[in-house]
Order: structure tokens, then C-alpha cells, then sequence
């Protein structure tokens, strides 16, 4: 592209050696790198793009410390996707700071042998020091393939390593050839380079193109015909093109308008002649490929994936992740909240009332808790996800789905990040990086918000319990309760659809997502790999995600502390010297009253301050949808966590330390009057608060993750508005509605 000599490619990481490690998807890429680096790896992001950068280092047999990128899994240089196009800037050079690898990794499954070597013959053409790791040897003798090794490497001219990665089997050999610079290029039954003896059909447009980029400065004399060939064959125009200087286009276009080709016609040139070049690769090799049925793999998808059996078995794989991420997080969330209340009381013990207790109490402590109370479903949810994919069900589960989610026109590997996103939003965003297409995955990430997380059920549980009889029986089987809370899902599902649906024709337009997938052979799971990945998940969300989170906890809290309005304390006060003077009240009873006046001062205060004022200042808005200026003052608290607006409520109406269950707080809303006298909280009042609740974006962990997953506060704020607008219009509605139909 620009030219790989350039001294500024490799001014970063030259204090020790650069390897790649390149491969197609499931050929084991990730668990050669994390047994080579162990856990001595950074975790970043490309420059621009939300595709992770894994860099690690490791030790060679020889003492040398070398540097170990793991390079985005694909089937192809060709770039129509922007995993296709980081890998080949990376290894030409032209990553801003990793440079040029000195060296290649390149992964191979030996049970998929002619497939896997299509991308090892176009890393070949670049003219990089290569080792070719042959992985997954025991499945291919299971399924008769042969290769010899020896052969192999001397018709590729590289050495090759035969690997089973999952156990650790050759490990210590890949090193060794590492260290050495072994070249069998010049040896009897080396085959040329492709790209050295391409058909003339080809040939052609690849000589003047690299005749123009030579002239033009644009590359080297080495790498000009590898560099052409990729730009004739990869995407130049529309949503997923190859980003290139304006002058490479151009010279690309004139080219292929001059030999009258299109892209599409040149990569089907390209991809017969090198699958023909692959045929004798294969013969000169001794490569037998009998492929004898995985006896195991060929029982388990006949019942997988049986018409009727297999979405049924899915569905119940995913009720149990599902139920498993709501009933094994419970214990580490309440674990976890636990430990941030005694570091929050011992704190509160150690630092003197006032503005910097509370900001250290309530502000920092609490955004920390925040942060962490998400964890142990982000970890459960990721380590069924890593165990699945490495099991080889993971790819079933998006063909099972595959048809129902392209009537959306949602990928189907979107369906599972949606049904994770009921426990919570955060941890199905992070999963939408299984969907390779741009816009399917954005869509799906502004749609998981809106199903209906577990964040919420506090709040239904409040409304539900104060306002309707929850416990009274329907048709024998149900309960009010039961059917209410039933609703608010089923809406979740149809409005989350809908909006995709939506998205999908309009601002994210794009054809249904064509499903290509290479269905693997059932194998153990790697316990070390999975155990990575976890790590590497979790240690993600905390330093990335939470950073944001923690920072607007802090901003709320001085939102809800800052006086905007003084409060006068003196009526406190005397209030609470006619308590302690009162002699007919026992202890309890003083104790008690004094909570109610401790209470009543509070809610002053937070009616006075600058989220207090700003309650009231949005009151005109809510107000069509039947919220006051108290609801208000939850609707802003909440959007640092859903719940929140339970205990905001239970502060502005003068209640100390009560959750979704305090007889109190459901007492004083059932008591609580409008101006006219009739009735607040009614069950129409209810309807609407959770359907703006269901609707509404109230959670700034999910915004976080959003912006950190998209890198970008666009989509971050467009999610923020049409969910507002949407929640504002559901609202409104129901309320609105409910009137003109005569509810109450």
C-alpha cells in the first residue's frame, strides 16, 4: 500500500523480533498464541476500528524474547471486511505501531488441509519469512486425511511444524523453528510462488498495475505484484471498502477499466487459478484427503441440527446460560455488594461527614461497585461463549438461527447477544463481536438495549407491587403479578424487532447478511484458552468500560449533592429537639421518629439541588405521561443504574435506606395525591412508567459500552436519543390512551 520500506512502519516495536500469527477462523490461531505467550499479552484495539490487537511475547528455546501479534481470523486477503484489511496492513507494514513482522505463523487444520493452504499461498506471495504450524493432526488422521510434513514443507519452501495446540503437542518445536531462517526455496520439488506464475488472464492487469504503483512510489520492486494483486481483488466502493490513498484508487479503477474487468471477475480469475495451483501443491506433498466421516461430529448434528430437534435443543441451551447468568452471578453480585458496602462503611467511619465524605462515599466507592456488580455476568455469559465456540456448537446455533433472524434482517449470529442482553445489555454488546458485518452489528448493539435486563426488575417489582394485586389469581394458573411482568417481555421482543427491523431499511441499510460458515469438528474445549479469553474479557470491561462508569457515578452523585437552592435546617433541628424533649416516647419510638425527620431533610436537599431543580425543570416534559417532578428526580438518578430509581424515590419522599420490597415506600406512593386530590400512582400511572422505563436508555454502564464497542460518542448519543424519543412516544401513548379509553 504505502511503501513497506519506509523507515516510519517499524519505528515502534523493533527492540525485539515481530512474529504474526495469521490463520483461517477455527484452525486454532488463538489457542497457538496463548500457549506460546501465556498470559504475558496486551489487549488493544486497531487504530479506528473496534478489532481487537492481541500482542504478546514469549521466549525462544535460545533466551531471545520476540513479539507475538495475533492477527484477525479470515479466509482471505482479499479485503471485504475490515478484518481482512488489518491483517494485511499489518503485514505490510502498515499498522501504525507494530511495523513490518520479520516473521509468519501461519495456522493451518490439517483436517481442511486444500482450504487452509488458499490463504497460506496469499501470505506466501508476500515474501515473509513463513512457518507453516500444521494444527488439529489427531481429527485429521480421524478423518483419514495424510500430509507429509517433510514433503509439504519443501513444496511450500518454509518449515512445517505438525501441531495439536489444544494439548500442547508441539508447542516446543514451533519455537525451535522460529529461531531458525531455514529456507528450502532453491531445493528439487520447491513450487514457484503463486504470484510468480500467474495465467496470462491474470497476469496482465497485475503487471501494470505494479508497473503504476513502482512509477508512482507507491511500494517496492518485491512486493509490487503482491500489492497489486490485493488491490485488483479486494473491495473498492461501498459500506465495507478498502481504505486506500485517493491516487491507489484511482490507478486500481483506470486498470481494470482498461482490461474491461470488474473486481468480482478478477477475484474469480484469481480464485480458480489458485485452487488449480493448490491441486498440485497437494499431489507434490502427498496430501490424501479421504475425509472419512467424524463419527461423533456426524451423530451429534444429526439430532443438532434436525429441523425440529435442533432449535428446540438450542433453545434450551440458551434457557440454561440464560437462567445459569440470573442465578450463578446472584451469589458474586450480592458478594460483590456486600464488599463494597463494608469498604463504603468503613470508609464512612474513617472520613468526617461532609462534602468529600460523601463524595468518596457515595460518589467514587459507589461508581467502583458500580462497575464491578457487572462483572460476574459478563464473566459467566463469556466463559458459556468461549466453552460453545470451542465445542464447535457456537457455529450451529447461528445456521439454526440463521432463518428466523434474516426475516429482521439480522445476522443469526445476533441472536444470541440479544437473548444474553436480557440478563444484561453490556455483556450481549461485548458478544455482537462474533457478527462480521459492520452494520448487523451496529444494528443489533442499538437494539440490545431494549431488551428487557434484569436492571429493571426492581423497578417493575416496585410498581407492580404498589400498584396492582399482585398476588391475585388469573384462570387458576397465573397471578396478576406474574402476567404484568410477562408483558413488559413480550413488549421488550416485539419493540426490539420492530426497531431493527426498522434500522435495517433506513439508516443501516443493507441486504439480509449472506450466512457463510464452516461448521467444525466437535472437539474438546481448551480450558487455558477459554480461562484467557475470560481474563482478557473481564480485565477489558474494567479498564475501559469502567473508567467511564466510575467517572459519571461521581458526576450524578454531585448532581443529586449539590445545592442549588439552600435548605434551611432549622425546622430540622427544632423538630428534632421536641423528639428528644418529648418524655412519653421510649427509645424506639424517639429512634424512629428521628429517621422520619432525618428523612424529610434529605428529600429537602435533594429537592434543592441541581438534579433536584432539574427534576423540576423537565416536569413539562413528563408531564403528559402522567411523572411529576419526584419521578423526575428517579428518571435522572437512574441513568446511573436503573435501579437507582427506587432508592431516589424512596430519598424525595422522605424514606431512608428502602429497596423494591420496603412496606414504607409502597405505603407512602399508594398515599401519595395529586393537587386535586385524586389518586397518583395508579395502574395506568403504572403502565406507563414501565413502558418508559422498558423503552427509555436509563443505564450510563450501557452507554459506556456502546461508545467503547463502536469507538465513536456517535452512536452512543443517537442511542441515547431514539430510545428517549421512543420511551417519551410509549409513555404517551399508554397514558394518553388509557385516558381517552377511560382508565385511571
Amino acid at each position: 500500500m504505502h511503501s513497506i520500506s519506509q523507515p516510519a512502519k517499524t519505528a515502534t516495536i523493533k527492540s525485539r523480533r515481530l512474529i504474526a500469527i495469521a490463520g483461517n477462523p477455527n484452525a486454532g490461531k488463538t489457542t497457538i498464541f496463548n500457549q506460546l505467550t501465556g498470559s504475558r499479552l496486551k489487549v488493544g484495539n486497531y487504530p479506528g476500528v473496534t478489532v481487537e490487537r492481541k500482542v504478546g511475547q514469549t521466549r525462544l528455546p535460545s533466551g531471545e524474547a520476540i513479539d507475538i501479534v495475533d492477527l484477525p481470523g479470515c479466509y482471505s486477503l482479499a479485503a471485504r471486511s475490515p478484518e481482512e484489511q488489518i491483517a494485511h496492513d499489518v503485514l505490510t507494514g502498515d499498522s501504525p505501531d507494530l511495523g513490518t513482522p520479520d516473521k509468519l505463523i501461519v495456522v493451518i487444520d490439517a483436517s481442511n488441509l486444500r482450504r487452509n493452504l488458499y490463504l497460506a499461498t496469499q501470505l506466501q506471495d508476500l515474501g515473509i519469512p513463513m512457518v507453516i504450524a500444521l494444527n488439529m493432526m489427531d481429527i485429521a488422521r480421524e478423518r483419514g486425511f495424510e500430509v507429509d510434513a517433510d514433503k509439504l514443507s519443501i513444496a511450500l519452501g518454509c518449515p512445517v511444524v505438525p501441531l495439536v495446540a489444544r494439548d500442547g503437542e508441539g508447542i516446543h518445536q514451533l519455537r525451535e523453528a522460529l529461531e531458525t531462517d531455514q529456507c528450502y526455496c532453491h531445493q528439487p520439488g520447491c513450487v514457484p510462488r503463486f504470484i510468480d506464475c500467474l495465467p496470462p488472464a491474470l497476469n496482465e492487469p497485475v503487471s501494470t498495475l505494479a508497473e503504476g504503483l513502482l512509477s508512482s512510489g507507491l511500494t517496492d520492486e518485491k512486493h509490487a505484484r503482491a500489492e497489486a494483486l490485493w488491490l485488483l481483488i479486494s473491495t473498492l466502493e461501498g459500506d465495507d471498502a478498502v481504505k486506500i490513498p485517493a491516487s491507489e484508487f484511482a490507478l486500481t479503477r483506470r486498470i481494470l477499466k482498461e482490461h474491461h474487468l470488474s473486481t468480482r471477475q478478477v477475484r474469480a480469475i484469481e480464485t480458480s487459478a489458485r485452487y488449480r495451483y493448490l491441486k498440485d501443491l497437494m499431489i507434490l506433498s502427498a496430501a490424501v484427503e479421504q475425509d472419512f466421516p467424524h463419527r461423533l461430529t456426524d451423530i451429534l448434528d444429526r439430532i443438532l441440527l434436525q429441523r425440529f430437534a435442533g432449535p428446540a435443543i438450542f433453545l434450551g441451551v440458551m434457557a440454561f446460560v440464560f437462567q445459569s447468568i440470573f442465578s450463578w452471578a446472584e451469589p458474586l453480585m450480592n458478594l460483590t455488594e456486600s464488599l463494597m458496602g463494608f469498604i463504603s462503611g468503613y470508609a464512612a467511619v474513617l472520613i468526617p461527614s461532609g462534602l468529600f465524605h460523601g463524595l468518596v462515599v457515595d460518589g467514587v466507592i459507589a461508581g467502583v461497585g458500580n462497575v464491578l456488580i457487572f462483572l460476574p455476568q459478563i464473566l459467566i455469559l463469556f466463559l458459556f461463549i468461549g466453552l460453545l465456540e470451542d465445542l464447535g456448537y457456537m457455529a450451529r446455533a447461528a445456521f439454526l438461527m440463521d432463518r428466523i433472524m434474516a426475516r429482521v434482517g439480522l445476522d443469526g449470529r445476533a441472536f444470541v447477544p440479544l437473548l444474553s442482553s436480557f440478563a444484561c445489555a453490556i455483556p450481549g454488546i461485548m458478544a455482537t463481536r462474533t457478527i462480521s458485518g459492520r452494520k448487523d452489528r451496529l444494528v443489533t448493539i442499538l437494539v440490545a438495549p431494549l431488551m428487557s435486563c434484569s436492571a429493571r426488575l426492581p423497578v417493575y417489582t416496585l410498581i407492580i407491587g404498589t400498584i396492582f394485586v399482585a398476588n391475585r389469581p388469573v384462570w387458576g394458573v397465573f397471578t396478576t403479578g406474574g402476567l404484568v411482568l410477562m408483558s413488559m417481555y413480550v413488549i421488550s421482543v416485539v419493540t426490539g424487532v420492530t426497531v431493527a427491523a426498522i434500522f435495517k431499511r433506513t439508516i443501516l441499510k443493507s441486504p439480509p447478511p449472506p450466512l457463510f460458515l464452516e461448521l467444525p469438528t466437535y472437539k474438546l474445549p481448551s480450558l487455558r484458552s477459554v480461562l484467557t479469553n475470560l481474563a482478557e474479557r473481564g480485565w477489558l470491561f474494567i479498564r475501559r468500560a469502567g473508567t467511564i462508569i466510575m467517572a459519571a457515578t461521581v458526576v450524578i452523585w454531585a448532581m443529586m449533592n449539590l445545592p442549588v437552592v439552600h435548605t434551611d435546617p432549622a425546622p430540622f433541628a427544632s423538630a428534632r429537639q421536641e423528639i428528644l424533649s418529648d418524655n412519653s416516647l421510649s427509645t424506639a419510638d424517639q429512634a424512629a421518629a428521628l429517621r422520619v425527620v432525618s428523612g424529610r431533610e434529605a428529600a429537602a436537599k435533594v429537592e434543592n439541588s441541581l438534579g433536584g431543580q432539574m427534576g423540576k425543570l423537565i416536569e413539562p416534559v413528563i408531564k403528559p405521561l402522567g411523572f411529576d417532578w419526584k419521578i423526575g428526580i428517579g428518571i435522572i438518578a437512574s441513568f446511573a443504574a436503573r435501579e437507582v430509581f427506587v432508592s431516589a424515590l424512596a430519598v424525595v419522599h422522605g424514606i431512608e435506606e428502602a429497596d423494591e420490597n420496603t412496606p414504607t415506600l409502597r405505603e407512602t406512593l399508594r398515599n401519595e395525591k395529586r393537587a386535586d386530590g385524586s389518586q397518583f400512582y395508579t395502574p395506568l400511572l403504572g403502565w406507563s412508567l414501565m413502558v418508559f422505563f422498558l423503552l427509555a436508555c436509563q443505564c450510563m454502564s450501557t452507554v459506556a459500552i456502546v461508545h467503547r464497542e463502536t469507538m465513536s460518542w456517535r452512536w452512543p448519543i443517537f442511542m441515547i436519543a431514539y430510545m428517549s424519543v421512543l420511551a417519551w412516544v410509549g409513555a404517551f401513548a399508554v397514558f394518553q390512551g388509557g385516558k381517552l379509553l377511560g382508565f385511571s
